[in-house]
């Protein structure tokens, strides 16, 4: 997911489901109902009060859509973004809070918040997006990822406090028989492009074999931490004035195994060259708690893993998105679906 701001909320811990058991329908989108833009102007006024601002232009609708809805505005502090997302998503704005005050230089800044789902103002930071860079620049974005990863490491019930998920080994081992779901990934599902009758074979089984890998890495190191979710080029981007990395749209924080970020962060880096860079210059940042080759022996046997919780986190997003959007989520969906049945092979012969 991406939003032009790069913000988000919070609430409380969710469970191993992105959004499970989260509300659904107008209650959860308050910006699809008549009148939403009033109320919503009214809840940034408030926020922005309450920071000491007032806004100084009219407020722009940067985004709208099934999750969540973005404005910007001008005010006497300076540009401000606010988001109010749904709330399965509605812990970002925590989480952005909690890190921006370890490291304010990394993300965006919270300035206000709300009530829970009521959302929060970011000051708006002037980026060159990752998507406009050599593929080569992945490595550095994940370098820059796991500096905060290593400051959460082994602080799981302050992450759960701030509504992240959970998407630990164990938690993604529980998540195996209910994720993988014909309805959604076999040959009668109503999506385009699913999966044939012997790619299902194929899913179902990788499927059985995945408790067994979540096991394995839930013993493997370092541990479990900070996830971001969903690092892809267009969740960061380069600050003009200070050349640093900044990392966007924390919506799906999590914790779990570090190492299940390289999947978003890689998956469209299509040059073998610079994905084998990037993951070099991660692994080179876990030192001295693990040596390169650990880092390489615990990423294959974490891959397939990777690849079920993103499709764990699509799933989920695709059954909250409004019907007429769910075609477009497709393509991410079951991409995932055939992901994972390849990486388990190559897990089986590490």
């Amino acid at each position: 997911m991406n939003d032009s701001s790069g913000t988000e909320t919070g609430e409380g811990i969710r469970g191993a489901g992105a959004g499970a058991g989260a509300d659904s329908g107008p209650v959860a989108r308050p910006w699809r109902l008549p009148g939403w833009r009033d109320r919503t102007v009214a809840v940034l006024d408030t926020q922005l009060a309450s920071a000491g601002l007032r806004r100084t232009g009219p407020a722009e609708v940067v985004k709208r859509w099934t999750l969540s809805v973005v404005l910007r505005c001008a005010t006497s502090g300076g540009v401000v973004f606010h988001k109010r997302s749904h709330p399965s998503l509605a812990h970002e704005g925590r989480v952005l809070a909690a890190l921006g005050a370890r490291d304010p230089v990394r993300v965006p800044a919270v300035v206000a918040q709300g009530a829970p789902y009521d959302g929060w103002c970011t000051r708006e930071v002037r980026l060159s997006p990752g998507t406009d860079f050599p593929q080569d620049a992945r490595g550095r974005a994940l370098a820059v990822l796991s500096g905060l990863q290593r400051d959460w490491l082994g602080r799981p019930a302050e992450l759960a406090a701030l509504g992240c998920w959970s998407r630990t080994p164990r938690a993604l081992a529980d998540l195996v028989p209910t994720a993988a779901r014909h309805d959604l990934f076999g040959p009668a599902s109503p999506l385009p492009g699913a999966l044939s009758a012997r790619e299902w074979k194929r899913f179902s089984e990788a499927c059985a074999r995945l408790p067994e890998l979540c096991a394995e890495l839930a013993a493997a190191p370092p541990g479990v931490t900070l996830v971001h979710g969903d690092l892809h080029p267009g969740n960061w981007g380069i600050a003009r004035d200070t050349g640093r990395i900044v990392l966007l749209d924390w919506a799906e924080a999590s914790v779990g195994h570090p190492f299940l970020d390289i999947a978003a962060a890689l998956r469209s880096c299509s040059d073998a060259g610079a994905h084998a860079r990037a993951l070099d210059r991660y692994f080179t940042h876990w030192a001295p708690l693990m040596s390169r080759e650990e880092c390489r022996a615990v990423w294959r046997l974490a891959e397939p893993v990777a690849a079920f919780n993103q499709l764990v986190t699509y799933t989920r997003l695709l059954d909250e998105a409004e019907p007429h959007e769910r075609a477009d989520w497709a393509p991410r969906l079951l991409w995932w679906a055939r992901r994972v049945p390849r990486t388990v092979r190559r897990a089986r012969h590490r």
